[in-house]
């Protein structure tokens, strides 16, 4: 309390200890600073009373190197800290600011780079990553998401999303093979309507990526794959990282704080009444109604882990309810395990739809190839009926008429059947932080009730593919739905 510091446009720097009253003119204590610059920046030091870094900035007198310094007895002396920093017409200093987090960690903007040193400027690396090279008049690290935030000349603000694993480098990690930062908290926010702007508007910015980041350090990249693995308190897996284009350094994976999604059925065959859909190339087609279950993760504790088959390295990383949200953390468990009961049934409606497709797409094969034997016209009423029966199980999990070429007319034209509304109503009981109501516990119940009766109906129609695979083998075709 009372240390205050000044710096003019004329190159002098002064500082006062007792709140103002006296003041003291230290401009004569900095080392080769020639006269009547304009001093840009004075950092006061949160760690030490005695310690200040200055910028100066003398490029309007044609000078345009570097002139960066520190003090730690309140302007008595000064080191100059511009050793390292490439010269050339565009190196003059603007900005120094330091780390609130890590003592010694320092950032530094010139007219045309940004800098970051480990060692309290003696040295300096560059940080651009895609920031482009403009000037930096001026940074600040917003505590409460450690994001470094750069104020550039025509090139507007930037943000280097969460600079933790800056604040975490050391030697001993930069030394090692694979290393592991701990993770700063994410939040669970939920997105809101944004305002209404201006179409394309090309001075609007961008939210940074959702969820958890996850950094890591690899000294080389690995010549196998590397694993990226998170995990409830349980043990129970999360999520599983994809981690692609490693580079050796500092690499980033986000957790968009979504678990396992539910699977989306394989169509083996053509809809019904579109014959003149053409089947992909890979055998099968997508259904597009519906879609996959995914629950966000709700808030607590979390384990994650990085393994490349020999090291493993492992994090806690704590997930946080939105502060802005009026559901308690009972609710939102309430809602994850609902959601996580639907995926589950999703999942099982998928895998009855796959297994009919695939007997379907068999009978229709073993029709193709008998085509014109002596057996075929017994053999065409037998599998007919067999399909009839399938597809009459299948028409009440999706619509078979279902083209997928536009979600949207399909809908129109033909009812949800159980797999979409399934899908449906995770969707309806998400986006807040509420209880699923009432009224959307009826509506599970009902629908798991009412796949369970479609299973049991798929049990007795095991029994008429018993029935037609006796059918070919008396008549020495090989049966079907071995798969």
């Amino acid at each position: 309390e009372g240390v205050i510091w000044t710096g003019s446009n004329d190159g002098l720097v002064q500082v006062t200890r007792d709140g103002g009253l006296t003041w003291r003119d230290v401009t004569g204590n900095i080392p080769n600073l020639p006269p009547l610059g304009t001093v840009s920046n004075i950092e006061p030091s949160r760690y030490n009373t005695g310690t200040a870094y200055l910028t100066v900035d003398l490029h309007q007198l044609g000078d345009t190197n570097p002139y960066v310094y520190r003090t730690t007895n309140f302007g008595d002396s000064w080191t100059s800290l511009s050793r390292g920093i490439p010269r050339s017409v565009f190196s003059y200093a603007h900005v120094i600011r330091e780390d609130p987090v890590k003592p010694g960690l320092l950032y530094l903007g010139t007219e045309n780079t940004l800098y970051v040193s480990l060692d309290d400027g003696i040295s300096w690396s560059e940080l651009q990553n895609n920031l482009p090279h403009a000037p930096v008049h001026d940074l600040t690290i917003q505590s409460d998401f450690n994001d470094l935030v750069v104020a550039t000349y025509g090139r507007g603000f930037w943000i280097m999303d969460d600079v933790t694993p800056i604040q975490q480098l050391t030697e001993e990690v930069l030394n090692s093979t694979m290393h592991l930062f701990e993770p700063r908290p994410a939040y669970r926010f939920h997105n809101r309507q944004s305002s209404q702007g201006q179409p394309e508007d090309p001075g609007a910015g961008r939210n940074p990526d959702y969820g958890a980041s996850i950094s890591f350090y690899l000294k080389e990249v690995p010549s196998e794959p590397l694993y990226l693995e998170v995990h409830g308190e349980g043990g129970e897996l999360a999520q599983r990282l994809a981690t692609r284009d490693l580079r050796s350094g500092i690499n980033r994976v986000y957790w968009d704080l979504r678990e396992t999604s539910s699977h989306t059925p394989r169509l083996r065959t053509k809809p019904s009444e579109h014959s003149h859909v053409e089947m992909p190339d890979v055998g099968w087609r997508s259904l597009v109604e519906g879609g996959r279950v995914t629950p966000l993760a709700p808030p607590g504790s979390y384990i994650v882990t990085l393994s490349d088959g020999d090291i493993e390295l492992t994090q806690p990383l704590e997930v946080l309810k939105d502060p802005d949200s009026g559901g308690s953390q009972l609710a939102i468990l309430e809602q994850v395990t609902m959601v996580r009961a639907i995926r589950e049934n999703v999942d099982s409606t998928v895998a009855l739809i796959d297994q009919i497709e695939w007997i379907r797409a068999e009978i229709q094969m073993v029709q193709e190839k008998t085509e014109g034997h002596q057996v075929a016209e017994d053999l065409r009423e037998a599998a007919g009926t067999l399909e009839d029966k399938l597809i009459d199980l299948e028409m009440k999990l999706f619509d078979v008429r279902m083209t997928g070429g536009t979600a949207s007319q399909d809908t129109l034209r033909f009812a949800r059947r159980l797999y979409s509304r399934l899908s449906s109503l995770a969707g309806y009981i998400t986006g807040t932080d509420d209880r699923p109501t009432n009224q959307a516990r009826e509506v599970f119940d009902m629908l798991q009730s009412e796949l369970e009766d479609y299973q049991r109906q798929w049990l007795g129609l095991e029994e008429d593919l018993a029935a037609f695979n006796r059918f070919l083998d008396d008549r020495g075709i090989d049966p079907i739905g071995q798969h």
